[in-house]
């Protein structure tokens, strides 16, 4: 117990004096570009981070998985072989982790968060299995889906809800806490609710709907340079002109 406080307390330290580090960088940064007069630049670009370290949790993400650039994933999150995170997603693992499969995608605007212990008994953390597409602007909190699903636009899926393989949650709907979504089902509405077993259809549609992510997500990747490009957003000041040699 002593060994794994004071290993904490060193990482924790670690953190703090690397950040006051990056801090003082940045300060001289602006000092000298003050110092140069005329030929300073206007600081245009954001703070934004797409992945992002709290204290020792970091996020991993595999060499072949694309996040798009203004996704944020931030703290103990893992997001494995050729899953896809898009535009505006948000993956907060803070207080608890978050996992993503294989051949995963989690379209623009989409949130996924986890919850402090409870006591009720349910998971804390969020599991989002592989094979599975989480559509535009939905929100995952604490819950497991298993692989080969599909949870619609705008639905949400709340604290301790198990959705099991081979399911759809249609766009809108509302998964209460604690609800188990049994395998090979089609549900909707706010609360959710059983529609119908899944058919050859369904299960089809969830084939294609992660393979047309992927290929998607390749050219998405393929557009951004695999080097920073903090360089093409130093904008001069307004009316300077460069020197002629």
């Amino acid at each position: 117990y002593l060994y794994n406080h004071k290993s904490n307390m060193l990482r924790r330290f670690g953190v703090e004096f690397g950040k006051a580090f990056r801090e003082t960088g940045q300060a001289l940064d602006r000092l000298g570009a003050r110092a140069q007069g005329d030929y300073t630049f206007l600081e245009s670009w954001s703070r934004h981070r797409t992945l992002m370290n709290l204290f020792d949790k970091r996020p991993f993400v595999a060499v072949d998985a694309f996040v798009a650039p203004n996704a944020s994933v931030i703290g103990d999150v893992k997001v494995m072989d050729r899953s896809s995170v898009w535009y505006g997603a948000v993956l907060r693992g803070d207080t608890n982790k978050i996992r993503i499969g294989a051949n995963t995608n989690i379209r623009d605007n989409v949130v996924v968060q986890v919850s402090k212990e409870s006591g009720d008994g349910f998971p804390t953390s969020t599991t989002i299995g592989s094979f599975v597409s989480v559509l535009d602007g939905a929100v995952l909190s604490s819950c497991v889906v298993e692989d080969n699903c599909i949870i619609g636009q705008r639905a949400v899926v709340l604290d301790g809800a198990l959705i099991e393989k081979n399911c759809i949650i249609e766009a809108g709907s509302v998964v209460p806490p604690g609800r188990r979504i049994p395998s090979g089902q089609v549900w909707g509405g706010n609360p959710a609710v059983h529609i119908r077993d899944a058919n050859e259809e369904d299960i089809a549609r969830i084939t294609n709907e992660y393979e047309n992510a992927k290929n998607v997500s390749d050219i998405h990747q393929a557009e951004f340079l695999p080097y920073g490009t903090a360089y093409l957003q130093l904008v001069p000041p307004e009316g300077y002109e460069p020197k002629e040699e």
